[in-house]
């Protein structure tokens, strides 16, 4: 059995080969994330030089810098518009609380969370439009992880924010993942679902313990849930994670009553709550 096979639905009868499986909705059209900074006096010249370095000269089509409290680059990155604007203040606590974040996102070091609570100013970078499908907001999210990755080498940067799936990650494994996805960049069956999906723990409403991701909507999937898992909360997450990838590449498509194999030996069954799917038993 091939490794992601277990992550596969279990079809019923034999079929013939498919196109790529897409979500029932349509993926968020734009997209975007957030660098934070422990410093406010990040330049101009810094930020254009990080991207220029990585993308080239011509990358940077554009600097508007007419007002103080924002400066906007105007990108052309991959094929694709892209725009990064830096504000040189701490990001507004209601829209973005990092410490309420910290409570779901664990994998940031101690000297990152301190900087990330106590930074000074950030980035916004965005694309708008592109994400219509699945695979171009595969293609947007992919540019846009390089770009992020560029900004994370500027003296003072903390880590970075993907809102739509309140995922909060620290320089060090942002960076990280990001390297693996660059080396993987051509590999159609890759995309770094760490980076723009939380898996995290909670319990559902009558009380059992769950494992469950947030940021599959984006892209125009349901919200996984594993109910009640009676393995240990790294083998959810690993799973939750594939799971997440085989989906976002278009690889598969989980349904309600649809039924799933880990082991050789159990089944689980995907369950319909609302805007979740759960997953029940075997797990």
């Amino acid at each position: 059995m091939k490794f992601f096979e277990k992550f596969r639905k279990k079809k019923e009868q034999p079929q013939q080969p498919e196109a790529a499986s897409q979500p029932a909705a349509a993926p968020v059209p734009n997209t975007s994330l957030t660098v934070f900074f422990d410093r406010a006096d990040v330049g101009q010249e810094e930020i254009a030089a990080a991207i220029r370095e990585k993308f080239g000269a011509e990358a940077v089509s554009s600097v508007d810098s007419s007002r103080p409290s924002v400066t906007h680059f105007m990108l052309r990155i991959d094929g694709m518009d892209a725009v990064c604007s830096y504000m040189p203040f701490p990001y507004p606590q209601e829209e973005c609380n990092i410490p309420a974040l910290m409570q779901v996102n664990h994998f940031i070091t101690e000297e990152e969370q301190r900087a990330l609570v106590e930074h000074k100013s950030f980035c916004v970078l965005a694309e708008i439009g592109g994400g219509k499908t699945l695979a171009g907001k595969r293609a947007v999210c992919l540019m846009l992880t390089k770009l992020c990755a560029s900004l994370l080498g500027v003296e003072g940067a903390a880590g970075a924010c993907c809102a739509a799936a309140s995922l909060l990650l620290g320089k060090r494994m942002y960076l990280n993942y990001a390297a693996i996805c660059e080396r993987e960049e051509k590999d159609p069956e890759y995309f770094p679902s760490i980076l723009w999906v939380l898996a995290y723990q909670t319990r559902a409403d009558d009380g059992a313990p769950t494992v469950e991701t947030c940021g599959l909507a984006q892209f125009g999937f349901m919200e996984l849930q594993f109910y009640n898992p009676k393995e240990d909360w790294a083998n959810s997450y690993e799973k939750l994670y594939l799971m997440a990838i085989l989906e976002i590449t278009g690889r598969d498509l989980y349904k309600n009553r649809d039924t799933i194999s880990f082991t050789q030996d159990s089944v689980s069954v995907f369950k319909q709550s609302g805007e979740k799917l759960s997953v029940i038993g075997g797990i």
